[in-house]
């Protein structure tokens, strides 16, 4: 029996306002993927490739030094506009306006990031464009505890998953075959994020609640939550990884260049790309459904962690094709397994509804922050003459050691015996 969106949301979420839940879920997912598009492409492609242009020889430095300061921003702008969310209200609701506003804000970033000429104006258009992704994606994100039950979060969160790999899939078969042609590589991420994007944005209907009306502030009270606080240092340090295998991956294949059975370094990274995003994808998917159905969300967390660390450790012992190949599958695995179930996990762990876009927000200071530590240690380590084999194994450990975080954490007591759909 088909149950409806008002049904199917707890106490918290008080009014679903479109009875068909399906058209939510499908909408979230698009949109969450055309957030995803809006700076996937930008990091592992379009802004390494500024990086080289504008710093030639100095382009890793010069790429760690942008991300560093890039990550900061990312992290205030995320909390900001998390907050500014919860707190607006008017007849477009409370999470559309700051959706629709970061995406022009984006497109602007995309112009003046493409016409860069020098350090200063990539770092001034890097800073534009995290604060106006963070307008869409904070808002975007608090969507699912506002309206969506524990019971279901893992299949709002598997569709959301699939935002990643189609990103990178998008990069691989859209981006990198246009390399040189900057104006249409710019202006392809930014009509692709906009035809996904604006329809949700457009006919989203929010439950009505009142705006808090506290007084604004960053607070982060939320880390005072045992649970809440353990899941951050998680994810802090599975980020870091992810942003060492984002930013460096194709520096690392153009160092090794002979291992890569005739390959030129940019085809290898696209493969790897389509290997990864496969992988993402299916075992993404799969995880959130079973992580609703298992009703537990941490071990599908830990397994995917412990397959990202374990891709990562591989990369490094057998930097050559096609181990470089199965590093990347297993990677991609757990990275796809990983995300799905730790955003599921994170939406029913927030220690104040009421304020879910603060709280997200205080959260993706771990997702963000990262952007700026993890190119920080990577250039300090190949400083003091490390290469990048090393840098990806201390990403292997970091991984591992996320994994180990969430050991502690106490089970949450369900609190959702809504039935699902059929």
């Amino acid at each position: 029996m088909a149950t409806s969106y008002a049904e199917m949301v707890e106490p918290a979420a008080a009014e679903i306002p479109d009875p068909k839940p399906w058209r939510f879920i499908l909408g979230y997912g698009a949109a969450q993927t055309g957030a995803f598009i809006c700076f996937i492409p930008l990091l592992t492609t379009l802004l390494p490739g500024k990086a080289e242009m504008i710093g030639g020889a100095d382009k890793a430095v010069l790429l760690g030094q942008v991300a560093m300061i890039g990550g900061l921003v990312a992290a205030i702008g995320n909390l900001l506009f998390g907050m500014l969310s919860d707190r607006t209200q008017g007849r477009f609701g409370r999470r559309r306006p700051w959706i629709v506003a970061g995406l022009a804000g984006v497109a602007v970033s995309m112009v003046l990031i493409s016409r860069a000429d020098g350090p200063v104006g990539l770092l001034v258009a890097v800073i534009v464009f995290q604060l106006a992704v963070n307008a869409v994606y904070a808002p975007l994100t608090a969507l699912v505890p506002d309206v969506v039950p524990d019971s279901r979060k893992g299949l709002v969160s598997a569709w959301a998953g699939i935002a990643l790999p189609v990103a990178t899939l998008f990069t691989a078969l859209a981006i990198v075959p246009l390399a040189g042609a900057i104006a249409w590589q710019f202006g392809l991420v930014v009509a692709a994020a906009g035809l996904l994007i604006l329809p949700f944005a457009v006919t989203l209907r929010e439950p009505r609640r009142p705006a808090i009306r506290k007084r604004l502030s960053a607070s982060l009270e939320a880390l005072k939550d045992r649970n809440f606080s353990l899941a951050f240092a998680s994810r802090l340090l599975m980020e870091g990884a992810v942003a060492i295998h984002t930013l460096y991956l194709l520096f690392f294949l153009q160092g090794r260049s002979a291992g890569l059975d005739g390959r030129a370094p940019a085809q290898a990274f696209a493969l790897l790309l389509i290997v990864g995003t496969v992988a993402a994808t299916t075992s993404g998917f799969l995880g959130g459904v079973a992580s609703d159905r298992l009703r537990s969300r941490r071990p599908l967390v830990i397994a995917g962690g412990l397959c990202m660390a374990g891709g990562l450790g591989l990369l490094v012992s057998g930097p050559v094709w096609p181990a470089l190949l199965a590093a990347q599958l297993l990677f991609g695995v757990g990275h796809g397994l990983h995300a799905t179930t730790v955003a599921a996990m994170t939406a029913e762990i927030l220690p104040h509804p009421e304020a879910a876009g603060r709280d997200l927000g205080v959260m993706n200071i771990a997702i963000a922050l990262p952007q700026s530590l993890a190119p920080a240690v990577a250039a300090a380590l190949l400083g003091l003459g490390a290469t990048l084999g090393s840098v990806f194994a201390v990403a292997s450990l970091a991984a591992l050691a996320a994994c180990l975080a969430l050991l502690p954490m106490r089970r949450k007591p369900a609190a959702d015996q809504v039935p699902g759909f059929t």
